[in-house]
């Protein structure tokens, strides 16, 4: 089921600590990805979590795993409503929001209103925009523009859950035990 996949680029999100988390899944072995996403969301689904396909090709997959509650209080913000809506969001539907996501994927290689969906500081998402992703403060799991000292802390974090997902994974491999709710 290639769980070691969600373990190495989605551990904070499995334990519950960050909003989603976004990765590439190159397709050597030619696999079934909607098979695969779909084993991963019979377990994590249970828990609240789910995976997405947002883009796929031959050759590779941009694979959202998100927490739908935590990303519906995001949504909700009026700030983050109003700068989403501009991009033709309908903000008050999480599954609408989902499909437009996965449709600007497919306009653009990679819209930057993406932070917004992974979590990261509304200030961050706005300051990368503003800044074409230039004159940041600190480059960690995003660009930083605010805040620097909170947000490294931050990243140590997410640094020692992925470290200690890697070494619980090894067994046994129980993508259930490691999913927290």
């Amino acid at each position: 089921m290639n769980e070691f996949l969600l373990v190495n680029y989605a551990s904070q999100t499995l334990a519950n600590k960050k909003l989603a988390n976004l990765f590439t899944f190159k397709n050597i072995d030619k696999i079934d990805i909607e098979k695969m996403v779909s084993e991963w969301n019979e377990v994590l689904n249970k828990k609240n979590m789910y995976v997405e396909i947002l883009k796929e090709n031959e050759s590779s997959a941009q694979i959202y795993a998100y927490r739908p509650e935590k990303l519906t209080y995001v949504l909700n913000q009026t700030k983050v409503k109003t700068l989403l809506t501009s991009l033709g969001y309908k903000t008050g539907d999480l599954d609408q929001c989902i499909k437009h996501l996965k449709f600007r994927f497919k306009k653009e290689s990679f819209p930057h209103e993406i932070g917004i969906f992974l979590g990261y500081p509304y200030e961050d998402v706005v300051g990368f925009i503003e800044n074409k992703g230039d004159k940041f403060l600190v480059n960690g799991y995003w660009k930083v523009y605010a805040k620097k000292d909170e947000k490294i802390k931050l990243f140590e974090a997410y640094n020692k859950i992925k470290k200690s997902y890697k070494l619980i994974y090894k067994s046994p491999r129980d993508l259930n035990r490691l999913c927290v709710r």
